[in-house]
């Protein structure tokens, strides 16, 4: 399938699932548990089913492209931009999230990590405008970061309290955590047959969960006084920061300026 019909494909389910989303929570979830009405349970099952078909037929339409980059992004405003915006929102994610947790070493580790993942988003957004050494293995950085985030959010979530918040919320870390070290192998030159199609489709995929998952929160705290906070702002706002740069990453990326 030609790269821009998957594209096309990723634009119109994101919409989809974004205002399926909004629906959801703003008629079948419960604010103050979060858990469904439960005269609206079948629906809201559907609705979730609805999204994550949307998800995986944008990776199954991800691997039969076969548009491939000839190397990593480079010289993009844009991307330098979602690069210092990420890191802003690790920042604030790394010493406002978890505090509450008690394995210290988990959260001690989280914190270095975040901060290292900060860096790293700085300089390659500094890299995008100025030419500076950044040590390809250093890429590694963002996915260790994405495991000690998933690691923390599964501790702290109840088995009671598997509501569509986290469901969504852990699905996105997980696709983003494999964008990730996909990112790394491209960076370091491995796996350089197949990757780039693993890279697309987890991309794509994890944009579209990160997306579907912190607009519709934002726009359902705006509407009713901030009244729905199963998952804090900025986990939203941080997950929404990674959708945004890894989506600017892959039209970077895929480019026909930067294609085979």
């Amino acid at each position: 399938m030609k790269f821009n019909k998957v594209i096309v494909f990723f634009t119109i389910s994101t919409v989809l699932s974004i205002i399926t989303r909004f629906f959801q929570i703003n008629y079948t979830v419960d604010f103050k548990n979060g858990f469904f009405y439960q005269e609206y349970t079948g629906l809201g099952y559907f609705i979730i089913a609805f999204i994550f078909t949307f998800a995986l037929i944008t990776v199954l339409f991800s691997f039969s492209s076969h548009r491939r980059p000839k190397s990593p992004p480079s010289n993009s405003v844009f991307l330098g931009i979602c690069s210092f915006i990420l890191a802003l929102s690790i920042v604030f994610e790394a010493f406002n999230e978890f505090l509450l947790t008690s394995n210290n070493i988990q959260t001690l580790l989280f914190k270095v990590f975040g901060i290292l993942a900060a860096v790293y988003f700085i300089a390659l957004g500094l890299k995008q405008f100025i030419d500076i050494p950044l040590p390809n293995m250093l890429s590694l950085i963002p996915a260790v970061y994405v495991i000690f985030v998933i690691v923390l959010n599964f501790t702290a979530i109840s088995s009671l309290a598997l509501i569509t918040d986290n469901i969504f919320l852990l699905s996105a870390y997980c696709i983003v955590l494999l964008f990730f070290i996909n990112f790394a192998k491209l960076y370091n030159a491995l796996e350089t047959e197949g990757n780039f199609k693993k890279l697309l489709a987890t991309g794509l995929s994890g944009s579209l969960l990160c997306f579907t998952q912190s607009i519709p929160h934002f726009i359902i705290n705006i509407i009713h006084n901030n009244s729905y906070n199963h998952i804090s702002n900025i986990s939203n706002l941080s997950l929404f920061a990674f959708g945004l740069f890894i989506i600017t990453f892959i039209f970077k990326c895929f480019s026909k300026q930067n294609a085979e």
